[in-house]
């Protein structure tokens, strides 16, 4: 058995209302657009997929329920955290290990620096920065969530270079 994670930076958002707070930003229609063909063209790679977890800020959640609408997941499978929005990378990888086990495939829709530092904690070929409506994929050869490590990474993939 083994457990993949996906991460997923949310899609481009608007700086445009800037009487909003930076949890209440909208996605921009370029946002909109790049994460549906994202799961068009990525979706095949979710086969499986149980769980989708996403930050509470609003171009996080909509990016979780586009993506989600798009590969034809359900939305009672999509759960908001709203620790994930100001977390750091190491929290996150604990939020990620206590996952209960009988998730296979889980997929994390969130934020930068967060993001990026946690791909980088466990492929060897680190990346820059996670682009807005970038997703990485990582399978893991262990059994339960606590365990995901550096050492057991099986494969990974990006949607980006």
């Amino acid at each position: 058995m083994s457990k993949t994670l996906f991460l997923l930076r949310h899609a481009k958002s608007s700086w445009a209302e800037t009487d909003k707070r930076d949890k209440d930003r909208a996605l921009k229609a370029k946002g909109i657009s790049d994460i549906i063909n994202l799961a068009s063209a990525f979706g095949p790679k979710l086969k499986g997929l149980d769980l989708i977890i996403t930050s509470s800020a609003n171009r996080a959640v909509h990016t979780a329920i586009l993506f989600a609408e798009a590969i034809g997941f359900p939305h009672g499978n999509i759960r908001i955290e709203p620790a994930i929005y100001q977390t750091d990378d190491q929290e996150l990888l604990d939020m990620i290990k206590a996952l209960p086990d009988e998730f296979n495939s889980t997929m994390v829709v969130g934020h930068n620096p967060t993001l990026t530092h946690l791909v980088n904690h466990f492929i060897t070929n680190g990346i820059y920065e996670m682009p807005t409506s970038g997703l990485v994929g990582i399978e893991f050869s262990v059994d339960s969530w606590k365990n995901i490590s550096q050492q057991a990474v099986k494969s990974v993939f990006k949607s980006f270079d």
